[in-house]
This record gives C-alpha cells, structure tokens and sequence, in this order.
C-alpha cells in the first residue's frame, strides 16, 4: 500500500470517482464505517469483515465505472453480437444503466457519440408456435430493438407507428393476389423507415441464380440388416424397462446402448443394475451382438456403421479417401497433378441429439485409423505404449536425432533460393512434382556449389548432411548461425530430453563447416527439404504475411521454428506413422519429407497464414507481431490431442448387471465440446474449433445447437449435415452460415480457380498470393461492396447442404417445408404470428398464385447504391 499511486490516472476519472462519492451520503458513511473495521492488516479475515468490504468494493466499482464513462468521450460505440447483451439495451440492472450513459453521452457542445451494433441476428428472425418461450419473441423483440435504435426522444413513438404500418402490410398480404400494388406500397414505405437506422445484405441477392452459392448434392441413405437388427434389440429391452420409445434415437445413431449419456434409457438401467430381472437379463444378452466389441475394436476390425446415416456419412468421407490425408489440400496448389472430382473439405455435421457428437467422432476416427493401416502395422487399439520416431535423445551416448533436425530447421537460403512459388510465378505451365523439383534444384546449383566448395568433408567420415542446410546459410552469409547458438534461439524450443545437446552439435557443425562424407543423392535430399521441411515451409509463409522482416530475422526464424515443432507432433501421432510407413522402408524423417513435398506443404500454408492475418485481427500490426501471432495459432492448431470418448458396456454379470466403460478416441472427427486428452489433461472447446478451422484434423465435427450461432467454421468447410433437421427454418439458415463466411473455403477455391493466372506466369512472386487474388477480383466486381470477392464468389464449387434421410420417412417432407419456408419467411419480417402467416403464404403458392409475385413484397435492408444515391 505504501507504493501505491495514482500516477498515470486520468484526472477527469479521480475527479468524478470523489466528487461521487461524496454526494452519495449513504456510500460514504458506509466507506467510513467499513475503514474502522480495517485497522490494521491481517492473513486471513472473518466473513463479518469480508461480506461488507466485497458490498462496499462493488458499490465504489460501480462508481468507478460511472467515471470512466465520462472519461471515455467516445465518437463511436460498436457492440458485436449484441443480441447476446440484449438486456443492456432494455433492461433496468446496473450494467443496463451504465450501458446506456454510454450509448447517451454527449459533450458540451452537442456532439453525441453515434452507436453501431453489429449483428446477422439482432432478434429472432422467425418464430413459430412451438418455439421454447426463452428462445425469443421475433415480434417484441423487433419492435424494441427499432426503439433503441431511433432513441429514447422518438423510439418509443416510431415503433408504435411501425406496428401500426406491418398490421396493415399484414392485411394486404392475406388479400393477395388483389392487393398486391398496395402492398408494394406499403413494403416501400416500411423499408423507408427501417433503412434509417438499419442495414442487412442479404447473400441471395449477389449471385447470378438467386442461391446464395448454396447447393444440395443429394445422398444416399440405405438401411441394412445390421441396422434393424439394432433397433429391433434395442427396442425389446426399452419396452422391458418402460422406456420411451425409441425409433428417433434409432434413426440418429447407432450403437445405442454403447452411447447413452444420460438418456432416460441409461438411468432406467442403473436404476436395475443390482436386482434386475430375468426378462432384462435375457433381453440385454439378446442385445449384446448390437453392441460394440472392445476385443474385436482393439484388433481394428471393420466395423458396421449399423445406422443409415452413419454409413452415409462414412462413404462421403472415406470415398474420397479423406483419411489419406494429414490436412486439406491447398485451393491453389503450385504443382502437382490436377484435382480430379470435387475438393475435399471438412464437414460440419448438426445433431438434435447430444448422443450424435460422440458416435460419430469415435465411429468416423475408429474407421479412418483403420483405413490408414494402424492395425496392418501390428499395433492395438487400446495399447498404451506409443512409437514416436521424431525425438531427441541419446542413445548410448549417440544422439539420434541430428536427422530429424531438418524438419525443425528454418534454413532462411532454402527458403528465398528454392521457393515454388517463385517458380509457380515463373512458369505459365502447371509443373508436375517431379517438374517442380527440377526446377528446384536448378536453383539450388549455386548453394550446392557453394557448400562443395566451401565445407569441409571427409568420405570416410560419418555424413553429417544433416546439418548442410544450416552450412549452406552460413556460407553464404545468413546470420541463422547466431540464432543457432544464442540460447533464446532455437534452443528455445523445447528442453525435452537432448534436444540442446542435438541443437550444439548443429551449431559446432556449422562452426566448423564440417558436414563429413558427402553422398551422391544431397541435391535430392536439399530439394525435399527445401520444398517439404515444415520448418521451411513455415518460413516462407510467415514472410508473405511479414515481408517486412528479412529472411535470417531470428523473430522470423524463431516464428517458423515453433511451427515446425508442432509438426513433429502430427507426425509423432500413431496413425501418422503408420500412414506414412505404409509400403515404405524409408527412414520416417526422410518419408515426413517426401510426404509435406508431395502434399503441397508450402501452399497449404500459404493459404494458412492469410487467413489467420485476418482471423487474428493482425492485419494492422507490426510484421514482428504478425509473424509470432500467426505462429502460434498454426501451433496451437497442430498441438490438439485426441480427444477420449466413453463408450458404456453393458453385460449381464450372474443375477446382476454390470456397465462398465472404455474409451475411444477421437481425432478424425470430433466432437464441439471440452474432452480430456489421452493424459487426462482438459482441452477446451476453443481448441477444438481453432483446429477444425486449420487445414489439419479433426476434419469431421459434430455439434448440437451449441454450434448453430455465432461462431465460424467456414476456413475449411463447405459441407454442412443436417443429421437432425431443425423446425425453424431460421435455424436452417444459421447453421448454414457457419461455413458461409468471410474468405471461406468455397470462395478461396473458386478464387483459385478463376484468379490462379494473376500469379501464375507473372515474372515474379507476389508477397502474398492471396491478397493479390482478393484484390485483383475486387477490382473487376461490378457491384459497390465488399460482398464480392469476400463472401461470394461463384465457380465450380458451392457451400453445400446434406440431409441423410431415410426414405420415406417424415424428413422428406419437413425438408420441403423448411425449403419452402426459406424463400418466403422474410415477408413475416415484424409480424407477430409468424408461422400463420407463412402457412396461409405457403396454401396461396400451392393453390397456384405465381410465386414471383412474392418476390417484389420481401422487406430488404440492404444499402442504396452509392450510384443511385
């Protein structure tokens, strides 16, 4: 307390904060009274002390906030997502109160801060009869947002006239066809004042066929005899235990029984573990074969999808042989074979049932380490002990993992000399791998050179061509030796086992020049590295998005080195390895580099780090601050571990029953949730998201409607599952435009398709391919927003919709109704009764009125064009 100051404090602050106080007689003889209780300091201090001290701290605090406000003379408020602060706008509680003399203030002179609230859902756009009351009232919730938004003065008054103005649009629309000039009119008249304080653009609007870029590939859901000898058996012990019927559980999922949660049907059971009878215990032996075996999983047997859905999806996912893959393939790939059927995307997959999640990710990554040949490896399911081929250690005093420093490595001369994006941008051609490595290695004659002339080597000494790369730079005058040798440089890595011992003998190598016997296959091995060391390949991306900062900056090389190390982790993963050792005796550090080669590394992560400039929010941050922020994303991306899904077993045990657990992993798909690792330790949901959104696993996830609203999953996905259809249409549409956003993966590989040739063949390598891209599409819009290229861009590829149905069953027709719904739900825009209103819309379409009639009376919000203003 003694060296506690005010210095630095806004003076306007402390001036407010006292002189509020002190008119606040009851606060301040509360503050005087709770001081005599403080006399002196204790350790620890009795709750009749700390109740009134933590009353008085909130009270001051409130005080404190009040000031700072004052304080603040803000031009503009901006509140994001506002719809989840709703009360802030009307409501009467302290934070609405400070709120709003924010939103109020005004200066001396009568110059008021403007508000901008920025929200796609500001209220519920639709509400239907039965819709959860806390789910939102579309039409109240309407009419006070306009009321907040014109002002205390006029609000109040211009809501009550809006209301007046929809009844009658209201009115007109149930005359329709007769009344459609006035309600033209009317609309007209509504969007006249809704459009002073409001702007929505809607997609639908911007592309050529009125679709929002929005397609739905259809997909073939099959049932199988596996999958009703499931529901059979489980539906026999339901009825024996009373439970509800099953069927819509069925439909959704399979393995019932191994997937319960917390269902009714679970705690049925728990309830009779102890004493259940004999038709339970006879009905559970019955179901046994319908659940999952722990013997025949841990030998990585097929297993049957047993559930129409779960086979669809699988077929989706592993006919494009997704599982060969570490991460999506690049949008615009600098050389390689051309991409035959559609690209390959993640998928978004949406559930009603909290049982979905956890199937599908321990079903659909079960199958993908299957198919990537963990079990022809010789390796169990469940065995614990783990290989990891990438480690630096000693063995019998030799340090075996000087190879592996190639991947971790940033060697800043193989990056600018060998760059295949410069040849990219060379060429008009496109070049095969093997095209692009000749070419690669035409560029590197001079550093070959230069290390046979300048290194010391020894034919009969042990080769140390591990380290050539790093004697390459210091030859050639790169200052990554200090950074090698610094201890805040590469050594700072990592301090597992021998990693700095492996570092120093970099660094003396380097030091002495001395690479031992040279081999007659180094030109190939310095063009794997230079085109699919992670560490490289990292270096390069991080200088497109930072080209301020030279190529040996240590804060570069650092940057790119923390990316590398977490690419150690991808491939230290078991299904990793055995992908990767598949028909193969290679060394696995030599197989790593011929894998990120042969899989456009260097463009995947290109593409990578343009997107996180943005997501981040680095764009207007220094370079040093770009690099190390894009860095540690892509780290923390491919640092997310399986997660451990409970699978339940239940077996009848003499005259009891026992459920039991085991786990399964989930690392292919996941589930949107906090889990526990394989170590036990809590990841949490961001993590999981952060992942899905990079090019890297999981490449499936699955959510319930936690995942509807407000967040993004669009990076790299284009595919959304409705595995459970929504009942309002609205909902339909959020889900959606979780992977219909800002630079998504649809829009970046229509770019690619059609802007390709403003890199390809243009003499030199831009900074940033992508920006380039972005920018020279903008410029040949022809409309006046950033709409397009940004959020649609239309070419081959389409945001797509997929509905596994069953044949035949309800969904059929609630998809139609949903679809319909959506081309019509905006004319119910501020009305109350919403769903009376689309119904008697729906009956007018199928008694034959023209449906372009309805288009003209659709209330749209979307800004004049500057040319027509």
């Amino acid at each position: 307390m003694d060296n506690l100051t005010l210095e630095g404090v806004d003076k306007r602050i402390i001036e407010r904060f006292l002189r509020d106080v002190q008119a606040d007689r009851d606060l301040f003889e509360e503050l005087e009274r709770v001081c005599e209780l403080f006399p002196r300091r204790r350790d620890t201090y009795p709750a009749e002390m700390t109740q009134p001290r933590n009353s008085l701290v909130a009270r001051l605090r409130a005080k404190l906030s009040h000031a700072c406000v004052d304080a603040l003379q803000p031009d503009l408020i901006i509140m994001d997502e506002f719809q989840r602060f709703r009360e802030l706008l009307h409501g009467d509680s302290d934070a609405a109160i400070l709120a709003r003399e924010l939103f109020d203030y005004s200066e001396g002179d009568g110059h008021a801060a403007r508000t901008l609230l920025l929200s796609a859902t500001p209220y519920r756009m639709l509400t239907l009869a039965g819709d959860e009351p806390d789910e939102g009232d579309h039409y109240q919730d309407f009419l006070e947002t306009v009321s907040f938004l014109y002002g205390p003065e006029k609000g109040p008054q211009v809501a009550a006239a809006l209301a007046r103005e929809m009844r009658a649009f209201r009115g007109l629309l149930h005359a329709l066809p007769q009344s459609h000039a006035p309600a033209v009119e009317t609309r007209q008249t509504i969007e006249r004042r809704l459009r002073r304080v409001i702007a929505r653009t809607e997609r639908v609007a911007s592309t050529v066929e009125r679709d929002s870029m929005m397609s739905e590939p259809p997909i073939t859901v099959s049932i199988a005899p596996a999958d009703l000898a499931q529901a059979f058996a489980v539906s026999q012990l339901a009825r024996t235990l009373g439970a509800p019927e099953i069927i819509e559980y069925w439909k959704s999922s399979p393995y019932l029984l191994n997937f319960m949660r917390h269902y009714s049907l679970k705690r049925l059971l728990e309830d009779q573990v102890d004493a259940p009878s004999a038709v339970l215990r006879t009905a559970i032996q019955a179901a046994r074969p319908t659940m999952l075996d722990r013997d025949a999983i841990d030998a990585y047997a097929p297993l049957d999808p047993a559930n129409g859905r779960m086979r669809a999806i699988m077929d989706d996912s592993f006919g494009q042989h997704l599982e060969q893959n570490l991460w999506i393939p690049a949008a615009m790939p600098y050389y390689g074979e051309a991409r035959a059927g559609a690209p390959l995307t993640k998928a978004l997959i949406f559930s009603s049932w909290s049982m979905v999640p956890d199937a599908i990710a321990a079903l659909l990554s079960y199958e993908a380490e299957r198919r990537m040949g963990v079990g022809e490896s010789g390796r169990r399911y469940f065995e614990q002990h783990r290989l990891r081929p990438l480690q630096f250690r000693q063995d019998h005093g030799r340090l075996s993992g000087l190879r592996a420093l190639l991947l971790i490595y940033p060697s800043p001369t193989l990056a600018e000399l060998a760059d295949p994006l410069a040849v990219f941008s060379d060429k008009a051609a496109a070049l095969s791998l093997e095209g692009m490595r000749s070419a690669v290695g035409d560029r590197l004659k001079p550093a070959l050179g230069a290390l046979k002339e300048g290194a010391v080597s020894h034919q009969d000494a042990h080769s140390s061509e591990w380290a050539a790369p790093a004697v390459i730079d210091d030859l050639l005058g790169a200052r990554s030796r200090a950074w090698l040798e610094a201890p805040h440089g590469m050594r700072a890595l990592a301090s597992e086992d021998a990693f700095h011992d492996h570092v120093a003998e970099l660094a003396a190598a380097v030091k002495t020049h001395n690479i031992g016997a040279l081999s007659d296959d180094l030109s190939d091995l310095l063009v794997d590295v230079a085109l699919g060391s992670p560490a490289v390949c990292a270096l390069r991306a991080l200088k497109r998005i930072a080209p301020e900062l030279a190529w040996d900056d240590p804060r570069l090389l650092s940057a790119a080195a923390e990316v590398a190390w977490s690419f150690r982790a991808l491939f230290n993963q078991h299904d990793a390895i055995a992908l990767l050792r598949r028909d193969t005796d290679d060394h696995y550090w030599r197989r790593v580099l011929a894998y990120c080669a042969q899989l456009n590394l260097q463009a995947v992560l290109d593409e990578y780090a343009h997107y996180l400039v943005d997501a981040e929010g680095l764009g207007a941050r220094p370079a040093e601050d770009r690099a190390i922020g894009v860095a540690r994303a892509m780290a923390r991306a491919l640092a997310i571990r399986p997660s451990q899904i409970d699978v339940d077993d239940v077996q009848v045990d003499g005259e009891s029953l026992a459920i039991s657990k085991f786990q399964m992993r989930g690392r292919f798909a996941m589930r949107l949730a906090d889990y526990k690792d394989e170590d036990g330790a809590v990841a949490r949901l961001g993590g999981v998201r952060d992942a899905f959104n990079s090019p890297f696993r999981p490449f499936v996830l699955a959510t319930t409607s936690v995942g509807q609203e407000g967040l993004d999953f669009h990076p790299y996905c284009y595919r959304v599952y409705h595995w459970n259809l929504p009942g309002n249409p609205v909902d339909l549409e959020q889900r959606e435009g979780r992977v219909h956003r800002f630079k998504g993966h649809a829009v970046r590989l229509n770019l690619a398709e059609r802007q390709a040739a403003v890199v390809r063949g243009r003499g030199q390598a831009p900074d940033d391919p992508w920006k380039l891209m972005f920018e020279h599409a903008r410029s040949e819009a022809t409309v006046d927003t950033d709409l397009i290229p940004y959020w649609i861009y239309e070419g081959s590829v389409r945001v797509e919709r997929r509905v596994p149905m069953l044949p035949f069953s309800r969904e059929v027709a609630q998809l139609a109704w949903l679809k319909r719904s959506l081309t019509i739900y905006r004319m119910a825009f501020g009305q109350p009764r919403q769903d009376d209103l689309l119904d008697y819309l729906q009956r007018l379409i199928s008694s034959g009125m023209d449906p372009s009639l309805l288009a003209p009376l659709q209330i749209r919000l979307e800004p004049a064009n500057r040319a027509d203003s």
